[in-house]
């Protein structure tokens, strides 16, 4: 039984590296302000224009927000993330940074460190 748990681990610590995903490139995101803008403008042209201004305002609102969010320069971080299937996916990531090319985990939707990187770049140096 013993045998069978070193082999286990054994196999789990060499694949670890290969599971990892990877930073391809950053993105910016602003979300907040096309949120904030197109709540609010949803709110201003559905009281001035009824239901159609409301859509208008809201769809106006959410671009503007978000152009005015970047130009501010308060866009947060975003990543598109490689998976180890070759697939690629948008990633928002506004409490944590990373350089492309970081070995990363997606856990739901959110990325995180691969703790496995920190060491093969010690063991590397």
């Amino acid at each position: 039984m013993k045998s069978k748990i070193l082999i286990l681990t054994g196999f789990l610590v060499l694949t670890a590296p290969v599971q990892a995903d990877e930073i391809v490139e950053a993105v910016p995101d602003n979300t907040i302000g096309q949120a904030v803008g197109g709540w609010s403008s949803f709110l201003i042209g559905g009281a001035v224009g009824g239901p159609i201004g409301a859509i208008v305002g809201g769809i106006a609102g959410a671009w503007t927000g978000g152009n005015i969010q970047q130009a501010a320069d308060k866009s947060e971080n975003g990543y598109l993330v490689k998976a180890e299937d070759g697939s690629t996916r948008y990633i928002r990531s506004p409490n944590q940074a990373f350089a492309v090319g970081d070995q990363v985990k997606v856990t739901g939707i959110r990325v995180i460190a691969d703790e496995n990187q920190s060491k093969r770049t010690e063991n590397s140096q």
